[in-house]
């Protein structure tokens, strides 16, 4: 049977959303910063777009509201808020003061513990039929990326 989802549910989806774009911004702008380096760039443009799906993810979630697919919510709406406010901080931080490779690759490993708070599994409780769908399409080893990064581009 079909039901509606909770407004709150579709609350938290939504500044999920804006939180894994807002990320996805950051990545843009220090793959646009270090765009003279292939390597590095290439490395934040698929940080970046691996945070763009994750955030349309939440908006494809968001749309099978309808559907029998979220049972609830995992992540308190303030809690989820506040992590947004964060990310936002920090991308006028590193717009404000520019770092360094290094200085942009230890933000980003903090940056991806952070949003570990809001990865799929950790926002919503899905209905069985549907929880192992989207746990399979998540990408989960954006952390190892940046990680070896670090270790080849942070000297």
């Amino acid at each position: 049977m079909a039901y509606k989802m909770d407004i709150a549910v579709a609350q938290v989806l939504t500044v999920c959303e804006k939180t894994e774009f807002a990320c996805a911004d950051i990545y843009h702008y220090f793959a646009n910063l270090f765009k003279e380096e292939r390597e590095i760039f290439y490395i934040w443009l698929k940080s970046a777009l691996e945070r763009e799906n994750r955030a349309r993810l939440f908006t494809l979630v968001g749309k099978l509201r309808l559907d029998d697919v979220v049972e609830a919510a995992l992540l308190d709406l303030a809690r989820a808020e506040e992590i947004l406010k964060k990310v936002r901080e920090l991308e006028l931080q590193v717009k404000e003061e520019p770092p360094t490779v290094r200085e942009a690759l230890e933000l980003a490993m903090e940056l991806e513990q952070m949003l570990d708070a809001i990865s799929m599994e950790k926002v919503v409780q899905f209905t069985e039929s549907y929880q192992k769908w989207f746990l399979a399409i998540m990408n989960r080893d954006q952390m190892e990326l940046l990680q070896n990064a670090y270790q080849q581009f942070g000297k």
